[in-house]
């Protein structure tokens, strides 16, 4: 799963630095174009594709015994789309999501979520677009949790897959033609069958899980007229 994240997260910064220079070569031809301030961006028949990234930081304290847990994670998403009606976006999405916590238990998690993306830009504004956004697909978790036992450590991994459902309501700002300020806040929902294997009860089991996270996301995006392969 670590070598699958690296990957992801490389091919991303490919992908989005190609969809820049393609970008900035259609603004440079366009020229031509006539402004209308009352146009959306957001145009049937164009590509939007970017490069997104997502943090979420907490802190709970046990009054029992005064003992902190603090978590802390990040997501990188990339995605690319088109408009199949003014304002209206269908997407294929990536996201890598990663996360530790620490505290009683010291936890390392990782998940991949793939599936497509449907949004909806409420303004029909040159500058840009609330937006709300909805990413169905699957996901796969993995998860380290260590704990004192005594005066051993205890390692429990769980692994296995499932079903998230990923909304957002954002702001999409365009700064040109081409280039767009993506910010947004949004939860996630995972419905997971995981497979546990614990050395503190020396077996394995399954159990179904259901998970929520609250984020912040920002990002850049790039409107394409027509897709750059």
């Amino acid at each position: 799963m670590f070598q699958i994240s690296q990957r992801i997260i490389f091919t991303t910064l490919f992908l989005a630095g190609i969809g820049c220079f393609s970008g900035m070569s259609q603004d440079a031809g366009a020229n031509t174009v006539s402004k209308d301030s009352s146009v959306t961006p957001f145009q049937k028949g164009r590509w939007l594709t970017g490069l997104n990234g997502s943090f979420n930081s907490s802190t709970l304290e046990l009054r029992s015994s005064d003992d902190l847990i603090a978590t802390n994670s990040y997501a990188l998403e990339i995605f690319s789309g088109t408009f199949f009606k003014d304002r209206w976006f269908l997407g294929a999405n990536i996201v890598a999501r990663s996360s530790s916590g620490n505290g009683l238990v010291d936890t390392e998690s990782e998940t991949l979520l793939i599936g497509p993306s449907i949004q909806y830009y409420f303004l029909n504004e040159s500058y840009g677009s609330l937006y709300v956004s909805v990413l169905p697909g699957y996901i796969r978790l993995r998860e380290s949790s260590t704990l004192e036992v005594g005066n051993r450590s205890v390692t429990e991994l769980a692994e296995g897959p499932g079903f998230a459902i990923r909304t957002r309501l954002g702001f999409a700002y365009a700064l040109s033609k081409r280039v767009i300020l993506d910010v947004g806040v949004g939860s996630t929902f995972n419905w997971i069958d995981v497979r546990y294997d614990s050395e503190l009860q020396q077996n394995v089991f399954k159990e179904s899980i259901f998970a929520n996270s609250t984020f912040f996301s920002f990002g850049f995006n790039v409107l394409l007229d027509e897709f750059f392969f």
